[in-house]
């Protein structure tokens, strides 16, 4: 990919260094993406457990289809980096795209449901209020119009100050865009009324509004788990699964799915409580939660082959890394972002 933004990127940096103003350049990191690093606090959310007398029990999946349901596979990607610190504020560059892809005659095609963006995140002045040391428009106009201001005080907060609140403002701000690609190609995919097969979306669909996925045949299975639903002695049953085993069916607190657990690969001997496990979200209405055995069915079917080399294999599935492969492929590349230096 030949990237305008990064083109005016290099030259803004020679534009500045030949002016003498203070640019540093971070030494290059030996993680592809990322420069900086960003702790995910674990949240608790409360749910009401909707089978079984609302007790929650562990149950072995039957696998009864011969193939899965699911045709349509939708994924996403981001690439964030700190290319500099100008006046020592980061300015950092992110990459968002998002893809969904059709499996036709056990090949994966385009279904022409692709989009991406690509924008820098800086704290710029917008108010009298503005913190002095933000970037005027004038300091920054030469390096073009993709230009994201991470220079904006949460609601009921302060403006963030320093580099770690503007690199946790950049951070946010690219996964929320990431969210809104996502979720516009849920959209896109629901008005073409696709009727050959389900969409299997690798993230969760709460955050896709209700009128979005309602009485839509789409399924989100999430392979990070940075919530916990469930209380501690219900929470130990599911890290105590085994492969092909699901939890009952729960409904978190003021959100519009149901959701259970499902564990596609089991290691008594390695691997850390999460190996193997993910969290299956559906719309919250009767006729999914009648169908919780036969969706799960079909992502443990979905589980071969594995997804190797994939880091996370043991909660990816092969389309999956399909489509981000198929994406890492059109992104910038690492040498491209890198050229900045």
């Amino acid at each position: 990919m030949n990237s305008t933004i990064i083109r005016h990127g290099v030259n803004f940096i020679r534009e500045k260094k030949q002016k003498g103003i203070d640019i540093k350049i971070p030494r290059k990191s030996a993680q592809n993406d990322e420069d900086f690093s960003i702790n995910e606090t674990l949240k608790t959310n409360d749910a009401e457990i909707i089978e079984d007398n609302k007790k929650l029990k562990i149950k072995q999946v039957e696998i009864t289809a011969e193939k899965s349901g699911f045709s349509y596979f939708l994924d996403g990607i981001e690439r964030k980096k700190i290319l500099f610190y100008y006046r020592s504020i980061p300015v950092i560059y992110g990459y968002v795209a998002g893809v969904v892809l059709k499996r036709a005659d056990k090949k994966m095609c385009s279904v022409e449901l692709e989009k991406s963006q690509e924008n820098f995140y800086i704290p710029v002045k917008q108010s009298p209020d503005s913190p002095g040391h933000y970037f005027s428009a004038e300091e920054i106009e030469n390096l073009g119009k993709n230009i994201v201001n991470i220079g904006k005080p949460p609601d009921g907060a302060d403006y963030p100050m320093i580099p770690e609140q503007l690199i946790q403002a950049a951070h946010s701000e690219i996964q929320t865009q990431r969210n809104r690609i996502e979720e516009s190609l849920v959209k896109d995919w629901i008005d073409r009324a696709f009727q050959d097969g389900w969409l299997f979306v690798d993230g969760r669909l709460e955050n896709k509004n209700k009128e979005l996925i309602a009485d839509s045949n789409i399924v989100g299975v999430i392979k990070s788990h940075h919530a916990v639903y469930l209380g501690y002695e219900d929470q130990y049953k599911v890290y105590s699964m085994k492969k092909g085993e699901r939890s009952g069916v729960f409904q978190p607190k003021n959100e519009n799915v149901y959701s259970w657990y499902l564990k596609l690969h089991y290691n008594k001997r390695q691997g850390d409580n999460n190996f193997g496990l993910i969290r299956v979200e559906v719309p919250a209405e009767e006729k999914f939660l009648e169908k919780a055995d036969l969706i799960s069915s079909w992502i443990l079917l979905e589980s071969k082959p594995v997804a190797f080399p994939a880091s996370r294999w043991d909660r990816m599935i092969y389309p999956v890394k399909y489509c981000e492969d198929y994406l890492k492929s059109k992104a910038p590349s690492h040498i491209l972002i890198d050229s900045l230096h």
